[in-house]
């Protein structure tokens, strides 16, 4: 699995998405995540989330993400602005349904 993974949203953003590897932490600030999955065409995303604290709120769902959807790498993306953080996290999701995430989000693009 790569290190970085660059996710394009429903505006045509792309962000950028480093992958957590053991034995480096997770940091303590704020930021989106993602959780993907290696397949022969590249990597395949199932959940896109934002924390204020990345260290707990990026493993929340990581054993779901593992069992259910196969997931191998997770990704971080810090971005300390909640706002930007909560418009990001839209963008991602609104650009094509992942299977943890049924809903688009509520908040605008």
């Amino acid at each position: 699995m790569r290190d970085i993974i660059d996710v394009k949203g429903a505006s045509g953003a792309v962000y950028r998405f480093t992958r957590f590897r053991d034995g480096n932490p997770l940091s303590a600030m704020g930021g989106n995540y993602i959780y993907a999955r290696e397949e022969a065409g590249g990597s395949v995303i199932v959940h896109a989330g934002e924390a204020q604290n990345l260290l707990t709120g990026a493993a929340l769902d990581w054993d779901r993400a593992v069992r259910e959807h196969a997931a191998d790498g997770l990704f971080t993306r810090l971005n300390i602005s909640e706002a930007v953080r909560r418009r990001e996290h839209a963008d991602i999701i609104n650009a094509g349904p992942l299977p943890m995430n049924p809903l688009a989000p509520t908040e605008p693009t």
